[in-house]
């Protein structure tokens, strides 16, 4: 008995064709569903991914160099360690705001397949919200 790919319910006898994007090319796969509402879940989902995910790591690399350069440049151009303390926690709280608006493209398709794409997509949004939190609770202490 096979389960949802979109909610993870058991009895999912149906089968809709896919094209997703993975690993740079788009590939063809027959995934399970329970109800007209998941079918259609589905598919808005592929769309979403397969237009995100080809740039989220290069967005991601972006991102990262510029938490780390930009602080380290402005601290050693002007000499002030405030930019080391505001910068990065800003940044990490901004990125956690854009995981919570296009929570897709971020992970493989292995992840939604275990644990299906509406858990999936909860847990990058949680995640999300957690980096809000500790880049506010890093400027707030400081």
């Amino acid at each position: 008995m096979s389960r949802c790919a979109y909610c993870r319910k058991k009895g999912a006898d149906r089968k809709t064709a896919i094209r997703l994007y993975d690993n740079g090319k788009l590939t063809t796969k027959e995934l399970s569903y329970c109800s007209p509402k998941c079918k259609e879940q589905i598919h808005a989902f592929t769309e979403s991914h397969n237009r995100f995910a080809p740039k989220f790591m290069v967005f991601a690399f972006g991102w990262l160099v510029l938490l780390m350069v930009i602080p380290l440049l402005l601290k050693s151009i002007t000499g002030n360690p405030v930019y080391m303390e505001v910068i990065p926690p800003t940044m990490l709280a901004i990125m956690g705001a854009i995981l919570i608006k296009y929570p897709l493209g971020i992970v493989t398709k292995k992840y939604y397949e275990r644990l299906g794409i509406k858990y999936t997509t909860w847990f990058i949004r949680i995640t999300g919200i957690l980096m809000i939190a500790t880049g506010a609770s890093i400027l707030w202490l400081r």
